[in-house]
C-alpha cells in the first residue's frame, strides 16, 4: 500500500472512530438522563398516589380510590403481606400487565422491566393501609415515549455519522494529497537527478512554515551541499590532472634519462636526482593544498576557543623565521583576545608569510592591533606589489602574477595559497583584506570582528 493510500485510509478510519465514539457517548449520556428522569417521574407519581390514598382512605372505597389514581398507560395494584393482591387497575390497552407475577416487598423497590415491545418503570412503596396493615402500592407506568425519542435520536445520529463521513473521507484524501505533494516532488526530482546527472532543487510554493516546508528546505540545502561537494571533487580531479601533469612529466623524463645515461655520467645523475626530488616535494605540497581545497570547511574540524591573537601571531612568526631563516619584525600593541581556531589561524598566517617570502627579499613586518569594533593582524612585505586590477583575482585558484614580476628567485607558487587562505578565513569567520602598491609592497590584513552581546 502506498503512503498516500495509508494516510487516506488511516485518517478516514480515525475520523470515523472518533465520530462514532462521540455520537455513541452523546446517545448513552442522553439515554441515561432521559430514563433517569422517567424513573424519578414515576417514583414521584407513586409517592403522590400513596399520599392521596392516605388522605382519602376513609372517604372513598379502596377500589374506587385505586381507579382514581391509576396511570393512563400502566397499572396500579395493592399487594398484601400474605402475598394476595387487590384486583389490578389498568387501562384497556394495558391488560397484559395484570397477568404479571407479583410479590410483597418489605422495602421500597424501583426497576425497569420490558413487557413485549414496551418498557415500563415499576415502583413498589410500602404503606399502612386503611385496615392498619402494611401493604405494597405497586405502580407500573410506560416510558414508551422516551424510548421512541431515543430511537429517533439513534436514527439521527446514525444518519449524521454517515453524512459526516463523506466530507471526512474527502478531506482525508485532500490531506493525503497535500502531504504527499512535496514528497512526490522530491521523488521526481531525485529521479531526474539520477537520470540527468545534474543537480536540481525543489520549487517551493507558499509561505507556510510547517514540517513539509522545512523538509523541502532541508532537501534543497542537502542538494546544495552535494552539488558543492561534487563541484569540489570535479575541480580537484581537473586541477590534479592538469597541474600534476608537468611535475610527472619532468620526473618521467629525468627517470628515463637516468635509465639511459645515469651510470655513465655522474653529473647527470646528481642533476636528475635533484630535479626528481624537487618535483616530488612540489607534487606533495600541491596535493596537500588541493586536498585541503577539495574538502568542505565543515569537514575541517573547526575548534573555536578564546586565544590571545598577539601570542598566536608571535608563535607563528617564530616558527616561520626558524624554518626559512628570514628576517621578520613583530609588533603587538597589547593582548587581543578573540574566539577562533588557533591551528587554522596559524595555517592562515603561514600562507600569508610564505607569499611575502616568495615575492619580497626585504624584511617582513607582522603587526597585531585592535580597537572597539575589531582586532587585526597584518603581514607587510616590501616586494613587487600587486596591480589594482589583479587584487581580486589573486584569490582565484591557480591564478599567478606575471612571471616577469616575480623577484627572480625562480620560486613561484602554485596559485593555490590565497584560494586556500580564503576558504580558511571563511571557516573561522575572518575577513582578508589586501592593500598593495606596485613596486612598494603588499599588506595582507586578517580582520576579526568583535562579537557583540547576544551574537
Amino acid at each position: 500500500m502506498k503512503l498516500r493510500s495509508k494516510i487516506h485510509f488511516y485518517t478516514s478510519v480515525l475520523f470515523a472512530v472518533l465520530l462514532i465514539t462521540v455520537n455513541l457517548s452523546v446517545y448513552i449520556l442522553f439515554a441515561r438522563m432521559s430514563v433517569g428522569n422517567e424513573i424519578k417521574r414515576v417514583e414521584a407519581g407513586a409517592e403522590s398516589i400513596v399520599k392521596g390514598v392516605r388522605q382519602s382512605a376513609g372517604l372513598i372505597p379502596p377500589d374506587d380510590l385505586l381507579r382514581a389514581y391509576a396511570p393512563l398507560d400502566g397499572m396500579l395494584r395493592v399487594v398484601k403481606e400474605d402475598g394476595t393482591s387487590t384486583p389490578p387497575v389498568t387501562t384497556s390497552t394495558e391488560q397484559q400487565l395484570s397477568k404479571l407475577e407479583y410479590a410483597f416487598e418489605e422495602e421500597r423497590q424501583t426497576k425497569r422491566i420490558e413487557v413485549g415491545q414496551t418498557s415500563y418503570v415499576w415502583v413498589s412503596v410500602p404503606v399502612i393501609w386503611t385496615d392498619g396493615k402494611v401493604v405494597n402500592v405497586q405502580v407500573m407506568e410506560s416510558i414508551n415515549n422516551t424510548e421512541n425519542s431515543l430511537y429517533a435520536l439513534r436514527t439521527v445520529l446514525v444518519v449524521v455519522t454517515f453524512i459526516a463521513l463523506i466530507p471526512a473521507v474527502l478531506s482525508s484524501r485532500i490531506l493525503a494529497e497535500r502531504m504527499m505533494k512535496p514528497i512526490t516532488s522530491m521523488i521526481g526530482t531525485m529521479k531526474e537527478i539520477m537520470s540527468s546527472g545534474r543537480f536540481k532543487r525543489l520549487s517551493q510554493s507558499g509561505a507556510s512554515k510547517d514540517e513539509l516546508r522545512e523538509m523541502e528546505e532541508t532537501f534543497n540545502e542537502m542538494i546544495g551541499k552535494l552539488e558543492s561537494n561534487f563541484e569540489r571533487q570535479e575541480r580537484f580531479v581537473s586541477d590534479a590532472s592538469h597541474e600534476l601533469k608537468t611535475p610527472l612529466t619532468v620526473i618521467e623524463s629525468y627517470a628515463s634519462l637516468l635509465e639511459r645515461r645515469g651510470k655513465e655520467r655522474p653529473d647527470l645523475f646528481d642533476e636528475a636526482v635533484e630535479a626528481i626530488l624537487s618535483e616530488t616535494v612540489r607534487m606533495r605540497e600541491m596535493t596537500e593544498q588541493l586536498l585541503m581545497l577539495a574538502r568542505r570547511p565543515e569537514g575541517w574540524s573547526i575548534k573555536l576557543e578564546s586565544f590571545d591573537l598577539a601570542r598566536v601571531a608571535e608563535e607563528s612568526v617564530r616558527s616561520f623565521r626558524n624554518a626559512y631563516h628570514r628576517e621578520i619584525t613583530f609588533f603587538a600593541e597589547g593582548s587581543f583576545w578573540q574566539t577562533t581556531d588557533a591551528s587554522k589561524l596559524k595555517q592562515l598566517l603561514f600562507i600569508l608569510l610564505d607569499n611575502a617570502r616568495k615575492y619580497s627579499e626585504a624584511v617582513i613586518t607582522v603587526r597585531v592591533g585592535g580597537d572597539e569594533q575589531a582586532h587585526w593582524i597584518t603581514v607587510e612585505d616590501q616586494g613587487i606589489g600587486i596591480p589594482k586590477d589583479e587584487l581580486d583575482k589573486v584569490f582565484d585558484r591557480f591564478y599567478r602574477l606575471d612571471p616577469a614580476r616575480t623577484r627572480g628567485s625562480g620560486e613561484g607558487g602554485y596559485g593555490l595559497g590565497l584560494a586556500l587562505a580564503k576558504d580558511i578565513a571563511e571557516a573561522i569567520d575572518v575577513r582578508i583584506q589586501l592593500d598593495s602598491i606596485v613596486d612598494q609592497g603588499t599588506t595582507a590584513s586578517l580582520i576579526f570582528r568583535k562579537k557583540q552581546n547576544g551574537e
